[in-house]
């Protein structure tokens, strides 16, 4: 896989490759999700890992929950998740384009995502609803993502899951 792989960014667009380039390495995460019904949330661990990828032209995550440390050697969790992301810097549209393949539940998500103030906001339509992914409190050592929807064209948005992330050594 020497040819997916690349060691860093691309020097075409450092500052653009820079936005999500900042988070590659390991990171161990703690998952909230906000049920729509009004139900408590609950939580789960997991981990997340960015890499640059494509000759430093794309940076690449896996998305895993629940963490390693809580796989069970009995079996498969139903709520188990492995997904990859691909994040791609378009130059002509001054966006990033973003992949998601979940392949425990064969979901796939396509985004735009680009940099308002110190967050990196990803965005799309589903159905009649906008969702929101966003990263923010970004720093060397962690970082807070959250979903939200919103049902009324942006007026109002419902957090419906969220991330705290610290990164491993």
């Amino acid at each position: 896989m020497k040819t997916l792989l690349a060691d860093g960014p691309s020097p075409l667009y450092p500052t653009e490759m820079e936005q999500f380039g900042r988070l590659t390495g390991h990171w161990a995460t703690r998952i909230t999700y906000h049920p729509a019904d009004g139900s408590p949330a609950h939580g789960v661990s997991g981990d997340w890992e960015f890499g640059y990828a494509l000759e430093g032209r794309a940076v690449l995550d896996v998305w895993r929950r629940p963490g390693r440390e809580e796989l069970t050697a009995e079996g498969r969790d139903p709520d188990q998740e492995c997904g990859l992301c691909v994040r791609i810097w378009d130059p002509r549209l001054q966006l990033w384009r973003f992949t998601f393949h979940g392949t425990a539940h064969g979901d796939q998500v396509h985004m735009y995502a680009r940099r308002i103030d110190d967050e990196i906001v990803m965005e799309r339509a589903a159905g009649g609803d906008l969702v929101r992914w966003t990263f923010a409190d970004i720093t060397a050592d962690s970082f807070h993502w959250r979903n939200e929807r919103s049902t009324d064209g942006g007026r109002t948005w419902r957090l419906d899951q969220e991330v705290d992330a610290r990164r491993l050594r």
